[in-house]
């Protein structure tokens, strides 16, 4: 056996395997461009369980059918040799099979098993953070990237992981700060460059969080598409909160759509940024179109709930009533089949929030609420972070408007207008709501 750059043994006999793995490994956490030397290293190695293991989760991060269908040869070699591997190769290799059939939370919870015995595995650290971000699961997040902090304190993106779980546990104050200690430790932290948006985002610091991530947008240069492109879309919605649309919408023709619009990311990042640039009234023209069709594509694949929300608004906002029968019924039956585990999340919140989110889509406000009342307390269930949820919660606001719930929609616009005062789209919201509670009475 040979070890890594952190000292774990991987079961092969082959230096230039751990000297791709390494590369990979280092890629993954800083979101470089070189991450594809796994499927090269899996496949002049394919009795190494541990990267083949790996090649097959690169696949399936892709997030769509077709990533799923080029993880199979690497997940079924992984498997053949996973018996001659060590414990911690092993359990990478369960981990990922269990991503394979569907069982994120088993995927997560068997890499945080693997951290708590190894805890300078940060790859594992990472992987299993993605997973509970996936599912909504913060505390476990926290759990898993605090282990890793331990032996890699001196290590920038151990406490971007950090951060970003801190802000997802709506510890914001200690989310800033240790996005702010990652990126001076290395400038070129988008991780960290993200973590920091979103707690500056969540406080209402709108000037501040626009600042933040224009004066480090040189260096996404070069990383990979996600992370850019993600970085380039809180900085649209850092635009859309000061009052400013047009350049919002500059960042979406340079930055956000075009580069890869097969990748499920990219439409997602799509459909949030033009709905939202809709609802403050601005004309995004024939835009939707090409992002529509790439949806379209996808064949209805349910790999996330989270992403199938963003498609059936993009598929309703188009106006494609078929598609978006065809693609409910094929949720309804996807979500009566995934493993028991995770059904209620599929049955109880993503179900019920596409049938909402398609009627609101339409202009049908009361279907609409019928569908999103009884699921839209369970938000986090289906995963994505605070700032992408909100495009939902934006969506309810207006339903309760429509459907004449004033006091409701008060309410809740009174609670985001005392949270971000910075952001003038809540007064109006506040406002509005307001103004038709007392044209009602």
């Amino acid at each position: 056996m040979i070890k890594d750059a952190y000292d774990h043994p991987i079961t092969t006999d082959r230096p230039e395997t751990v000297a791709a793995f390494d590369t990979y490994v280092a890629n993954h956490l800083s979101y470089g461009p070189h991450l594809r030397v796994i499927f090269q290293a899996a496949d002049d190695d394919p009795t190494c369980a541990l990267v083949n293991a790996h090649a097959a989760g690169v696949h399936m991060a892709l997030e769509s059918a077709s990533g799923f269908r080029k993880a199979e040869p690497y997940l079924a070699r992984a498997l053949r040799h996973a018996p001659r591997a060590t414990k911690r190769e092993r359990l990478f290799v369960a981990a990922v099979e269990a991503w394979a059939r569907g069982d994120g939370l088993s995927a997560a919870d068997t890499l945080s098993a693997i951290v708590e015995v190894w805890p300078s595995d940060i790859s594992a650290a990472k992987w299993a953070q993605y997973h509970y971000f996936n599912l909504g699961l913060h505390a476990p997040m926290l759990h898993v990237s605090r282990l890793t902090l331990g032996p890699h304190s001196a290590t920038p993106y151990a406490h971007g992981m950090l951060a970003f779980a801190l802000e997802q546990a709506h510890d914001l104050e200690g989310a800033e700060a240790a996005g702010r200690r990652a990126v001076a430790m290395e400038r070129v932290e988008p991780w960290a460059h993200h973590a920091v948006a979103h707690a500056l985002g969540t406080l209402g610091r709108v000037e501040e969080g626009l600042s933040w991530m224009a004066g480090h947008a040189d260096t996404w240069e070069g990383r990979g598409t996600f992370i850019r492109e993600h970085n380039f879309w809180h900085l649209a919605l850092f635009h859309l909160d000061r009052d400013d649309p047009e350049a919002a919408l500059a960042i979406y023709d340079r930055r956000l759509w075009g580069e890869m619009p097969e990748f499920c990311q990219e439409q997602i990042g799509a459909v949030s940024t033009l709905l939202r640039l809709e609802m403050r009234g601005a004309d995004v023209g024939e835009r939707w179109a090409p992002v529509v069709e790439k949806v379209a594509e996808r064949e209805w694949e349910h790999v996330q709930p989270f992403h199938d929300l963003h498609y059936v608004l993009a598929l309703g906002r188009a106006g494609r009533d078929g598609d978006v029968r065809s693609f409910l019924a094929s949720l309804e039956a996807h979500a009566s089949e995934v493993p028991f585990r995770i059904r209620p999340v599929w049955l109880e919140v993503a179900l019920p929030m596409a049938r909402g989110l398609a009627g609101f889509a339409r202009g049908d406000h009361h279907t609409a609420y019928r569908h999103m009342a009884p699921a839209i307390d369970r938000l986090t269930e289906i995963g994505g972070s605070h700032a992408q949820r909100d495009l939902f919660t934006q969506a309810w606001i207006r339903t309760l408007m429509e459907t004449g719930r004033h006091q409701e929609a008060l309410a809740l616009t009174a609670s985001r207008a005392e949270a971000y005062p910075a952001v003038a789209e809540t007064g109006r919201q506040m406002r509005e709501a307001l103004s038709r509670m007392h044209g009602a009475a």
